[in-house]
């Protein structure tokens, strides 16, 4: 599915700097880059062509995003150079060619940027399998569980982002590969403590490499620190929390020790790596390149409520499916208490931290864009939504299915078309001259979901149907393959949620 709707092409000066890291370090084992020749993104004041890198103390540029993504993304690369020279001319000219580009236009750096930018596809798609099995860690039924995954990857801002090489995508599989393994820690302590050993240290190192991915992801560091450590404050069944000592907690914390320490070490090791790695490049370990000049600390007051609210920038709108889930979030707290609080405080923490500077917003980002990593853990309250359904009355259920439909249409149709195109033509809109980005946050015809009516879509296979036309299938013979995958897969998702229909209610 997000295959199908990807455009195959690099849509922010962001993921061109990211693409270009991600090709430096294949080719040369470096992460220098050349960066982008003409103005994208500088603030004003800053040259052309100075946008996403700074200079290194040895007098090279350097991107400022976490490389990350540039990592998980060298597969895609080293895939691209290895069939460059096989696969056909046409298809590098199926991406719509009347969009601003940021690279030299050539077919060799076209099937580049066309094969990396669907990284994010597969990232995705990994995040949906990951959410599905910590939502049945948590003890949630697998009807719960897999519808779950269904409303995460159809109904959240989780799709159109599949279009982007942006690092939030990434962002949210690690932090969410780290809570896998924390509930399955939780799990396997009774009956396996050396697996659950493991599991804790697997967290510690995605927590390590998520500050690689963008160091906003630290401070979901306390969050699911105290996720990993809920069982030490649950205490013993039948134990008072008000007569426990500290030296019963110590006790308590015991079988956990040699878990805990390993995961610690691995995620400081992760941090280390990342302050190491600024200091070689830019001479100061705190010094992520961006010298200031893109962000500042500023009072959170207009973040918090645009990004609650605000239409193009509100979370519950740009995530429907979630804000279904609001009305199970009660009972999520009863049966999956640590994961819920797990939840709530790292979406609210990451709220704060975002609030509190300049570019809360995420610059031409679709809604929220830096709270999209904790989209995934807010569908929590969706699963415990659909596992008390059956208790509800009939047309609460049939209102909640009509609802979860409206969000796959919702997000479906923001999936197929480029906010990035959208931000463009608003700023050729004499009805936001001078104040674009507040026109795109505040004003409802100036959202992408009122906005997107006018441009057309923005798909690869589209443009593979084009080729086709013109005499060239071999691309959409492709996407036809892929289509066979993805109806077999849906198929079988299909059989598991009818074997595992909800018993009908009293």
């Amino acid at each position: 599915m997000f295959l199908w709707t990807a455009p195959g092409r690099i849509q922010f000066p962001d993921d061109e700097i990211v693409f270009q890291t991600t090709a430096s370090l294949v080719d040369r084992g470096s992460l220098a880059i050349a960066g982008i020749a003409h103005r994208t993104g500088e603030p004003p004041g800053r040259p052309p062509g100075t946008f996403g890198w700074a200079e290194g103390r040895d007098g090279r540029r350097y991107g400022f995003f976490g490389h990350g993504l540039s990592l998980a993304a060298t597969p895609m690369y080293a895939l691209a150079r290895a069939t460059e020279r096989r696969v056909p001319f046409a298809w590098t000219r199926a991406v719509r060619s009347d969009h601003f580009t940021f690279h030299v236009r050539e077919a060799r750096a076209d099937w580049h940027h066309l094969v990396v930018s669907l990284t994010n596809c597969f990232v995705t798609a990994a995040t949906v399998w990951l959410l599905v099995r910590w939502v049945a860690w948590l003890g949630f039924s697998g009807r719960a569980a897999l519808w779950t995954g269904v409303a995460y990857a159809t109904g959240t801002a989780a799709w159109p982002y599949s279009r982007t090489f942006l690092s939030e995508p990434l962002s949210a599989m690690v932090l969410l590969a780290a809570a896998v393994a924390i509930a399955q820690a939780h799990a396997l302590r009774g009956s396996r403590p050396r697996a659950a050993d493991c599991r804790l240290w697997l967290a510690g190192a995605a927590a390590g490499f998520a500050v690689h991915v963008h160091v906003l992801n630290v401070v979901a560091w306390p969050c699911l620190a105290a996720y990993a450590l809920w069982p030490l404050a649950a205490g013993p069944k039948g134990q008072d929390r008000k007569t426990r000592s500290f030296g019963t907690c110590l006790k308590a914390l015991a079988p956990m020790r040699r878990g805990s320490i390993g995961a610690a070490l691995l995620a400081g090791l992760g941090l280390g790596l990342l302050l190491l790695g600024q200091w070689l490049r830019f001479g100061d370990p705190l010094e992520t390149g961006r010298f200031g000049h893109y962000s500042a600390w500023t009072w959170p007051w207009t973040g918090l409520w645009a990004q609650m609210l605000a239409p193009g920038r509100s979370l519950w709108l740009y995530a429907p499916a979630a804000t279904l889930g609001l009305v199970g979030l009660r009972a999520a707290l009863r049966s999956a208490p640590a994961a819920t609080w797990l939840a709530l405080s790292l979406l609210v923490t990451r709220w704060l931290v975002v609030s509190a500077r300049t570019d809360w917003y995420g610059g031409w980002g679709l809604g929220p864009r830096h709270l999209v990593p904790a989209i995934p853990f807010v569908m929590i309250g969706f699963a415990a939504a659909v596992e008390e359904l059956p208790t509800r009355a009939v047309a609460v259920r049939r209102l909640f299915w009509i609802g979860v439909a409206a969000s796959a249409a919702l997000t479906g149709w923001l999936a197929t078309r480029s906010i990035f195109e959208w931000m463009i033509a608003l700023t050729n809109d004499p009805r936001s001259a001078g104040h674009v980005l507040e026109t795109s946050h505040f004003a409802w015809w100036a959202s992408p979901i009122a906005g997107f009516a006018s441009l057309q879509p923005d798909v690869l296979a589209l443009g593979a149907v084009r080729l086709a036309r013109a005499g060239h299938p071999g691309l959409l013979v492709g996407f036809a393959i892929v289509a066979l995958v993805g109806l077999a897969a849906a198929g079988l998702v299909a059989r598991a949620l009818g074997r595992a229909r909800a018993p009908a209610a009293d």
